[in-house]
């Protein structure tokens, strides 16, 4: 034991280092290694993708016809107009009902929006570019023509674009509504 203590210790000494027959420098098993390390940073990337939620694709644009299921309100585009989550909100049938909801004019010319419906019509005045938010400018309906949950049909016309479309009636069941229901303190 003593003489391949002494012959280790000499082996060492010289600079050498003492490797076991696993540890051979053989080219196979080092491009394997190679191999190997790049498969499992190329599963471990793919890995990551999947778990991280990325689809790899935009998200398609949603027509405005379809977006009525995203919101409460209803959107159009009526000339170079956008309606965007139109809605009226009332204490119930043949009351006061207020509109909240956008509209966007997408033209260079100032325009004018008329919204009717069977006994009422209002008329907005909308700057090149602006966008009217409802909430911000009161504006009312003399009398909601169903009650609240169903729709009213109303006429939108710009210049000679008009489009009938059903608006939703709302009440103020939903706690951000009861702020626009008309009468109360806050419009």
């Amino acid at each position: 034991m003593t003489r391949m203590f002494a012959l280790i210790c000499a082996r060492l000494s010289d600079g050498s280092t003492m490797r076991s027959p696993r540890h051979t420098d053989d080219p196979l098993r080092s491009k394997r290694r190679v191999v190997r390390n790049r498969v499992s940073a190329a599963a471990l990337v793919l890995v990551a993708a999947a778990l991280s939620g990325c689809s790899g694709v935009g998200a398609p644009r949603i027509p405005p016809t379809e977006l009525g299921s995203k919101n409460l309100g209803m959107n159009a585009e009526v000339g170079p107009v956008e309606v965007r989550n139109l809605l009226l909100v009332t204490h119930g049938e043949a009351e006061p009902a207020r509109l909240i909801g956008v509209l966007l004019n997408g033209s260079e010319k100032e325009i004018q929006v008329t919204l009717s419906d069977q006994d009422d019509e209002i008329s907005v005045t909308l700057d090149p570019s602006e966008q009217y938010a409802f909430q911000e400018h009161p504006t009312l309906f003399e009398t909601a023509d169903a009650i609240p949950g169903a729709v009213a049909d109303v006429t939108i016309a710009v210049g000679t674009d008009t489009e009938s479309v059903q608006i939703p009636i709302r009440n103020g069941s939903l706690k951000w509504l009861e702020p626009y229901l008309p009468n109360s303190t806050s419009n």
